[in-house]
């Protein structure tokens, strides 16, 4: 085989094992979002109690995603692969024997750990070392796109599994184990065929190898936490867009077995589409900042349409048609987040404290945001207008795609001065 072969069966070997992980490794400690009523009747907690473990899970998150992309660039990313799934799967055959309230909320926590603070940058690392700022959006689009392939087939297999039990308590666990088990193999695979990149050399000044020095680095740059900015905006309309289904059903009279379908296709099939889009043609346009500038105009034109469609059901098929055309706008931003490192110049050695910049912007909403767009709703409820609360998520959605858009024009022009400023200084040089 062939150097460039061989390189290239790396390449491609490495972008399936981690769009393989990727997409099993959040499905544990999600599991509510499929398996509720079955969830609460295993463990036996209430809805508050699977709110507190998310709270628990998404508050530990929050804390480790910038030390997380310290850590990606001070190790191996096929190590912390590695131990990222092995050590999910060891806290899933915990969670398999449905231990006590208290026990779970550890579970969750390490679940955080094992899923962001070691695995989420190490992904974003391993993805951007594959090739140079050409690549970048193909690779992340693809990246996203695969991980939205295996959430829909092993979801599928969930399903088979649960069904396989006697009742819903030992459905549940086959569900646990069955994620377990995956995530095992998939650290197996990473272990056998995942390149090992070599970090930063250690020097003397460096000794500790989570020091401050670098995250000084990234914070000076205002073109990462502005790469930030576009991932706050769009994953926060994402969260504001998970009320779609309820109100297809409430407000179109549309049967809850189709809103379940549509559901699955918001959640997984429109995930994979988008990501395969924007991956192929953002490297097309030349910038994957100005491919997400277009995403969110479309956003902010297609949120401000679920705004203007008359709810009933005679307007199913137009409101259906809004629904897929604003949900490709979406995904297609979110394949993008970390794309953007190579092009706002961060140094390679730097890509991982800089993803976990980006991380610790965009998922910030995790902490806030599904209580009070909860409450948005709930609002209305049993007054003379209940759908008003949803009308408010598609205005705020309409908002934030165009603080988005803004965000990006001023990122570019940045971008633009930094790039020059580059060039002249090497000119000098």
């Amino acid at each position: 085989m062939s150097k460039n072969k061989s390189s290239a069966w790396v390449k491609w070997m490495t972008l399936i094992i981690v769009a393989i992980a990727g997409g099993l490794i959040t499905k544990l400690p999600y599991l509510r979002e499929t398996y509720m009523a079955p969830l609460q009747q295993a463990t036996g907690a209430t809805k508050t109690q699977l709110g507190m473990l998310m709270s628990a899970y998404g508050i530990v998150n929050f804390i480790c995603y910038f030390p997380g992309g310290i850590l990606a660039d001070k190790f191996s990313s096929k190590k912390l692969i590695i131990v990222s799934c092995i050590g999910t799967a060891l806290a899933g055959f915990w969670y398999w024997t449905l231990p006590g309230f208290t026990a779970l909320m550890i579970i969750h926590a390490i679940f955080a750990i094992t899923t962001v603070f070691t695995f989420w940058a190490a992904m974003v690392k391993s993805i951007n070392n594959l090739g140079g700022p050409e690549e970048q959006g193909k690779l992340f689009g693809f990246l996203e796109g695969g991980r939205g392939l295996m959430g829909t087939v092993v979801a599928f297999g969930s399903v088979a599994v649960f069904g396989m039990a006697a009742d819903e308590v030992g459905g549940m666990r086959n569900a646990i184990l069955y994620y377990s088990i995956l995530l095992v193999a998939a650290g197996v695979l990473a272990a056998i065929f995942m390149k090992d990149d070599k970090p930063v050399a250690k020097t003397e000044k460096q000794a500790n190898p989570l020091n401050r020095k670098d995250f000084i680095e990234v914070a000076k740059m205002p073109r990462v936490w502005l790469c930030g900015m576009l991932g706050i905006c769009n994953y926060s309309a994402l969260i504001f867009h998970g009320y779609i289904t309820a109100y297809l059903s409430e407000g179109f009279g549309i049967s809850n077995e189709v809103v379940a379908n549509l559901s699955v296709i918001r959640t997984y099939f429109m995930m994979m589409v988008g990501a395969f889009i924007a991956g192929i043609i953002s490297d097309k346009v030349g910038s994957r900042i100005r491919f997400i500038q277009y995403a969110f105009v479309g956003m902010a034109a297609f949120a401000s349409l679920y705004v203007l469609i008359p709810a009933g059901p005679s307007a199913i098929p137009l409101i259906v048609a809004n629904f897929i055309c604003y949900g490709l706008c979406l995904y297609s931003i979110k394949a993008l987040y970390f794309s953007t490192i190579d092009e706002v110049l961060v140094p390679k050695r730097l890509a991982g404290t800089a993803s976990g910049v980006i991380s610790l912007v965009t998922y910030a909403p995790e902490i806030f945001l599904y209580t009070l767009s909860g409450n948005m709703v709930d609002k209305y409820v049993g007054t003379a207008t209940p759908l008003k609360g949803y009308q408010q998520c598609w205005i705020a959605m309409a908002v934030l795609s165009l603080v988005g858009f803004a965000c990006g024009l001023v990122l570019r022009r940045m971008n633009a001065k930094a790039i020059a400023a580059a060039q002249a200084e090497g000119a000098e040089a």
